[in-house]
Parts: C-alpha cells; structure tokens; sequence
C-alpha cells in the first residue's frame, strides 16, 4: 500500500473525509509499522495527541492481514475497541472496497451468556428478586451475540449467569451448539484481525506459556498494542495470582443454591468462618495496600499459614463430597457439581500458591478496598512478579512474528529506553512523532513559583485550593482538576463547593460516561478527577478550557509494588528515581496534559501546580519534554490569556 496516496493531502481518505487533516506524523507512523510487519520486527511508535494513530497501524494492519497472516490489535479501554470495529474499521472498509477482510472483537468470558448457568441459576434468581430478571430472560432469546455490553441496565446476578471457565462442559454441553463465547471463538477463528483488550490478551498468553495448544485466542503472527503504556501493570497482573475475600463466601454460596445434594453443614459454616478470620486479618491492617509479611510476623504468621492448610484441607473436603453425590442420573446436575469441584479445586491451588509459594523474583502484598456506593470492602492477596520483562521476553518477543506497540505516551526524556526495560523489549524499530497541533499558539504552561512544597506548607490543601479558585475564575470554569491521590480531591472539593459560580462534579458522584456527558450539557463546568480522568478522555473544543493538575504524579514510594520494584532496582546497583519513579511520572503527566488540545483550533492553560518544576533541577526534566509551549509563574498572564483572542506572540517569562 502506498501510504502517502491514502494519508496524503490529496489521497483517498481526504477524497472521502471531509476537514481531512493532513499529518506528516501520521504517515512516518505508518510507515515504521508497515516496515515491522513485513520484515517481522517489533516496533515501538510514539504517536503525540493529534497523529492519528488509530489510522496509522490499521492501515498497515489491513495490508498485512490481506497477506492471509493473522494480526490481534489490543487496546486498554472498551471505549477504544468500539472505535475501531464501529467507526475506523467500516470506513477504511468503504475506502478501499475492494480489499475485503473481516474484523471481530474478542472479549473474556466473563462477558458472555451461558445457557446453560442460567438455566442451572434461575429458580434461585427469582427468589432473589433482582427486578432487572424478567429483562435478561427476553434479552437471552433475543441476543445473537450473549454480550452483557448489549444490557442498558445492570444486573446483580450476572457473575452467576456468565460463561465461567470452570462450569464450562464444552462440547459435552447441551448448550455448545448455541454458546455465544463458543461462537465468538469460531467467529476468530475465521476473522482477518481479532480487536481484544489487554487483560484478555495476557490472560491467553499465560495459559498458552504452560500450554500452547489451549490458548482462548486463536493463533496469530502479529500484534499492535494500543494504549501500550498499560502493558508492565496488565502482564504483572496476569502472571501472577489473586485471591479476594469474597471468592469462598461466593463458592460456598453457589454450592448452597444446588437443590437436591447434601454437603457438611458444619464443614460449609466453618470453613465460611476461617476465610472471614483469615481475610479479616488482613483487612485490619492500618495501610490500604500492605506486603503481607508486615501484617502477619511471628506467631502471627504461624496463625495464618495454620489456617491456610485448614482452609485448603477443607475446600480438599468440600470437592470430596461433591464428587460423592448421588445425582440419580441426572446429567445437569452431574454438570453442576463437576463444574463446583472445579471452581473448588482451583481456588485451593490458588490459595496455596499465594501463601506458600517461593518463586524467585515474586513478591506478596494485599489491597483492601473500602466499600462506596453500596458496594461491600473487600481485601485482595496478591503473588506478584517482580519484573515482567523475562516473561515477556520468552513467551511474547521471541514468539511472535511481530509485535508493534504505540500510544501518545511511550518516551520518557525522549527515549524509549524506559519501556523497553520494563517490558525486555529488545532491538526493534523506533519511531517518535510529536503532535501536530501548534502548542506555542494554543497553549499555555503555567507554574506558580510561589506555592510551597506540601511538606513545607501546614496549610497546604488551603494555599492549592485558592489556587485552583483563581484559575477556574479566570477560565469561566471548563475546568477539568486532576488529583493524584481521593484524598486531596476530596479536601479542595469541599473547600471550593459553595466558593466557585460553576457546576462543580467529582469523581465517584456517578460513572464516568455519565461525568462526561454531564461536563459537556454544562456551559462552564469543574470536573473534579483521579487517575482514570488523565487519560482516555477526549473533550473538544471550548467546553474544555483549562487543566489543572494538583501536583507532579509520583507514584507513591511506599506502596508495595513500586517498594518491592525500588528495591529491587537498588539491589541492583540502580538509581531508583532515576530509573523508575522518574520516568512513571513523566509518562504520567504527559498523560494529563495531554487532556487539554485534542483539535488544531483548541486552545487553553495547563496549570501544574507544583514548584519543583521550577526550583528542582529534575523539574526541568519534565517540562522540556512536555509540548513546547510558553510558560509563565504568573496569574495575570493566565486571565490575560484568556481575554485576548491569540497568543502568537507570547513568550515564556521564566529561564528554563
């Protein structure tokens, strides 16, 4: 394919696309990718706000599946996945109309209908009386797909009706001729290019590590990770184990349900009892996140591995006598119990090996999530690896033909030499592209020189909060605020609520689709956000006008995964700030910023609240690798901004 005749100015999507943009970005983009695919090397491609590099690999991907290969395309977010089946994918469809190839979206199982759990569950449903049942029932006869994206409503019951690995009887079930994840799997099988998500596509190639043949994705040669930043958390998830204090109170639950068997009640109550004990040990632990070697030392630690072996010797006990039953020939019944024994004998090894297991380079922490919006608190054990780079380096770069990675977000200090040792990306093809918009004229970096350290400061929270009221007043709102931690979300919210003339929202107040469409019906709205908000959200245009970030996003040094990392950097003669807190952060603020100038005619301030970027030295770091765009200490030069019609001629007013 002739990538300058389809991107080009004059090519065949600007013949089709009307206010077609051209991007020189895009193409360099596209041709790193397409010179990957066909010599069989891995690449890595920055593509800045603006590039379109969603155009950029489907381009090549295309002419690459057309060949008869098999490419997967794995992105972060579902939003990104129906972007590309329903918009970016039947347009190329129509711009090239002769080149016919077929597109699907792989999702886990979890997000399919099984007849046959919902036939097993639904005398119990009705006696649980979730008033969404009698929907699900009509949908389930009317449903092609079995997808739970396709319910407008939520239900309280559909981890109990969902395709489950362990209740599966595969072609042994009465249902396999209907399954819908069976049918999405032949669908696969016979697809150009599977669009799946990264948690899926780790999770496959994890069971295709210890078994090649049993992978849920059918074989592929290549594959384009979108939204790449994600990766090292993904794979650190999916190759290590969790286990959640709800796992056997939700098992024992299921077993109960079973009509006509009969299980050891005082077993059932007993081991429903340890696993509350067990959990609740945890649970009381003064931090949030928590190596489990903190919680229990000593005698305690005796205590809970004691109890560990009792509760698997007894989940040992309950798979026993499920395998006893007398099922007086009833074949659904023998599948139910199968399928429990399963899920038991699992959650036994799991369990095992999360407490007893030595595996070098593996680490073992705990979160304990506090229970919001109905939602119960919950504790999650963990056995983690260390590093993902050796995994990666056997089951993922050295497999695959090719495997192509990209986001806005890859470079930190304007190499990719982060990522590729966090991920054991060895040598490849690199490209880099800025974005195309003229940051010198639409934006502008402002810094307040005067704002104290935190540590510095006892009044801190009130010095950020009179801040952030000066320059959502000089913008007219259009604010988004993003926090690096709920905690101080919480505390300027709450100083600013009944100070700012605006529709104030925070995260948590309702989904964050619904926190969008809300920000967007408003006229000059402050959307209060953590985390999720810095990144993935696309607001154009003048309803957003002003980003202010309440500090630089370090991650926070003494939470297990990023202490057992720090310290296995330093252990190896690294520099853990150097190395690793350094370059999360820049990936993570560039991930902010980048909120603000999604269109050529957008134009706003991006506050950083945080003056180490000035009187740091490695704030310097950080703002050269930023977009180039003025940047000022003033507040004045703010509220100017805003009432003048350009900034062409503004110039930054601080030495950097």
């Amino acid at each position: 394919m002739d990538l300058e005749q389809v991107l080009g100015p004059n090519g065949l999507i600007a013949e089709q696309m009307p206010g077609y943009e051209y991007r020189p970005q895009q193409i360099e983009v596209a041709l790193a990718i397409e010179r990957a695919l066909a010599s069989k090397k891995h690449c890595l491609a920055e593509a800045g706000t603006g590039v379109g590099k969603s155009m950029a690999y489907l381009l090549p991907a295309i002419d690459y599946a057309l060949t008869g290969k098999k490419l997967v395309i794995s992105t972060h977010t579902i939003y990104l996945q129906s972007q590309l089946l329903n918009k970016d994918i039947p347009f190329l469809q129509s711009v090239f109309p002769g080149k016919k190839f077929r597109a699907l979206v792989a999702k886990g199982r979890g997000n399919y209908l099984c007849l046959n759990n919902f036939d097993a569950e639904i005398g119990q449903l009705y006696l649980i009386g979730d008033p969404n049942l009698r929907k699900v029932q009509n949908w389930s006869l009317e449903t092609e797909t079995g997808d739970v994206a396709e319910l407008d409503f939520q239900f309280s019951g559909w981890s109990d009706i969902c395709s489950n690995q362990d209740t599966c009887h595969n072609q042994q079930c009465r249902y396999f001729g209907k399954c819908f994840y069976y049918k999405m799997r032949r669908e696969a099988q016979d697809a150009d290019i599977i669009i799946t998500n990264h948690s899926l596509f780790f999770a496959d190639l994890g069971i295709r590590a210890s078994d090649p043949s049993a992978g849920v994705l059918p074989d592929y040669d290549a594959v384009i990770f979108d939204e790449a930043h994600h990766l090292e958390d993904i794979a650190t998830k999916a190759f290590g184990v969790e286990c959640a204090s709800f796992r056997v109170p939700n098992l024992l639950k299921r077993i109960k349900r079973v009509k006509g068997i009969g299980l050891d009640a005082t077993r059932i109550q007993t081991l429903d009892g340890l696993n509350a004990s067990l959990f609740g040990t945890f649970a009381g632990s003064p931090k949030q996140e928590f190596f489990l070697n903190e919680v229990c030392r000593g005698d305690s630690k005796s205590e809970v591995e004691d109890s560990v072996k009792v509760i698997c010797s007894m989940l040992d006990g309950v798979a026993r006598e499920l395998s006893d039953q007398n099922t007086d020939g009833r074949p659904e019944l023998e599948e139910r119990l199968s399928g429990l024994r399963r899920m038991t004998t699992r959650l036994k090894e799991e369990m095992t090996t999360l407490f007893f297991g030595t595996e070098d380079g593996f680490f073992k922490w705990g979160e304990r999530t506090n229970g919001t919006g109905g939602r119960a608190s919950n504790c999650y054990l963990r056995y983690s690896p260390l590093s993902v780079a050796e995994i990666l380096k056997q089951h993922l770069w050295k497999e695959i033909d090719s495997v192509v990675l990209t986001s806005a977000t890859l470079t930190n200090s304007g190499t990719f030499g982060y990522i590729r040792g966090r991920l054991g990306v060895p040598e490849c093809i690199e490209t880099a592209q800025d974005s195309p918009f003229d940051f010198k004229k639409q934006c502008m970096l402002y810094i307040p020189r005067h704002l104290d350290f935190p540590s510095e400061n006892p009044y801190y929270t009130d010095a950020v909060s009179n801040e952030i009221e000066q320059l959502v007043k000089a913008s007219g709102g259009r604010a988004f605020l993003l926090f690096t931690s709920y905690r101080m979300m919480n505390a300027v919210y709450d100083r600013l609520f009944g100070r700012l003339p605006y529709t104030m929202m925070k995260q948590g107040d309702m989904s964050n689709e619904a926190l969008v469409q809300e920000f967007l019906a408003q006229e000059q709205a402050c959307l209060f956000g953590v985390h999720s908000f810095w990144e993935g959200v696309d607001i154009r245009g003048e309803a957003l006008s002003i980003v202010v970030i309440d500090k630089l996003p370090f991650a926070v040094p003494d939470s297990p995964v990023n202490k057992a990392r720090t310290d296995a950097i330093t252990a190896s003669g690294g520099d853990w700030f150097r190395d690793f807190s350094m370059p999360q952060a820049q990936i993570r603020l560039k991930q902010g910023f980048g909120r603000l100038i999604r269109t050529k005619t957008d134009r706003g301030v991006v506050a950083i609240l945080d003056s180490r970027l000035i009187r740091k030295t490695y704030g310097r770091e950080f703002i050269r690798f930023l977009p180039q765009c003025p940047v000022t200490v003033r507040m004045d030069d703010v509220r100017k901004f805003f009432m003048e019609s350009n900034i062409e001629h503004r110039t930054s007013n601080i030495d950097l």
